[in-house]
C-alpha cells in the first residue's frame, strides 16, 4: 500500500469545474479538474502534441450556481501521463498532477471557497 505523502486533503469535485495553463492571455490546455485539495489538483485533458510546453501558472474556474474564477495561480507539474485507453489516434487524453506554488492569502481563501463549492468527500486514494 502507498504512503500518502501530500500535506492537504485531496477532494473529488463535482461537474463544472476546470483548469487550463495559462501563457499570458493565452489558454495552452484546459480540461476536467479530477480532484482538488489546498496543496494542488490533478487534471484530465486532450492533447494533439507533445508536452513541451512551460507550464507554472493555471486558470482555475468553474458554475455551480456562482461562478468562481482564481487567475494566475502558480504551478508546477508534478506528473504528466498519457490515459491509452481514452486516447485516439491523433488526440491523447492525459492526466497531469499539479503542484500549487507562492499562493497569496487572496489565492487561498478563493480556493477555499472553492473546494467548498465543488469539493465532495472520497474514502479512496485519488491521482
Amino acid at each position: 500500500m502507498c504512503e500518502e505523502k501530500r500535506k492537504f486533503k485531496r477532494f473529488k469535485v463535482k461537474e463544472g469545474a476546470f483548469a487550463a495553463f495559462i501563457k499570458p492571455d493565452e489558454l495552452i490546455k484546459m480540461g476536467r479538474i479530477q480532484n482538488v485539495g489546498m496543496g494542488g489538483l490533478c487534471l484530465r485533458y486532450l492533447s494533439m502534441d507533445a508536452d513541451d510546453e512551460d507550464r507554472n501558472e493555471i486558470k482555475i474556474f468553474g458554475c455551480d450556481g456562482r461562478f468562481i474564477h482564481l487567475d494566475r495561480v502558480g504551478c508546477r507539474v508534478v506528473y504528466d501521463y498519457e490515459i491509452p485507453e481514452g486516447s485516439w489516434e491523433q488526440v491523447s487524453t492525459r492526466c497531469c498532477g499539479v503542484e500549487f506554488e507562492n499562493l497569496s492569502v487572496k489565492l487561498k481563501v478563493m480556493l477555499e471557497d472553492f473546494i467548498d463549492c465543488f469539493g465532495v468527500e472520497s474514502n479512496g486514494q485519488e491521482d
